[in-house]
């Protein structure tokens, strides 16, 4: 199976998943990402989209790095604090940036994924703006999604970046050691 056909798979699972099943995961999930990052000093989330975990609800979001996607930098994106605002794709970005994160300063990063396989490797909405970025720092990568979209193997390609550690509602899973 590709992976657009696998994104849409995907994408209708955690669709079907009901609002307040969504609300009460991501709030295991974020007390998991909290515990695991809490002594991190520069952190890289995201916001959440459509049906996706929220792993922030523990945080103080003023001290989170969000990303900006830039459209005429080859899509790169880049970590802001500040307001927040419906950007690229219609998801919540900063708009009035009030300080970037250099990549070197970043500790560590949560990463969005539609489906995870338990090595790490994701399957994202296919801008490949994340793995753009994951290449380029050396930040723990911290995956995060809900539980059935957790796969046991991802045919990764050459350009795909996997995160070090997998954080659903149910486990937690040490990627780096599955490679």
């Amino acid at each position: 199976m590709d992976k657009n056909e696998l994104r849409n798979q995907l994408l209708k699972k955690r669709g079907a998943l009901n609002r307040s099943y969504r609300i009460h995961k991501s709030a295991i999930i974020s007390k998991k990402v909290y515990k695991l990052l809490k002594g991190s000093s520069v952190i890289a989330s995201y916001c959440p989209f459509g049906s996706e975990a929220n792993p922030n609800l523990l945080f103080d979001t003023s001290k989170l790095y969000f990303p900006k996607v830039d459209r005429f930098n080859k899509g790169n994106m880049r970590f802001f604090r500040g307001v927040l605002k419906k950007g690229f794709g219609n998801i919540k970005e900063p708009f009035i940036k009030k300080r970037i994160a250099p990549k070197s300063s970043i500790d560590a990063i949560i990463v969005p994924g539609v489906g995870f396989d338990q090595r790490g490797y994701r399957i994202g909405y296919g801008g490949g703006f994340y793995d753009r970025f994951l290449k380029r720092t050396v930040a723990l990568k911290v995956g995060v999604c809900f539980d059935c979209c957790v796969l046991d193997r991802i045919d990764e390609d050459p350009h795909d970046v996997a995160v070090d550690v997998l954080i659903t509602e149910r486990r937690k899973i040490q990627c780096r050691l599955r490679r």
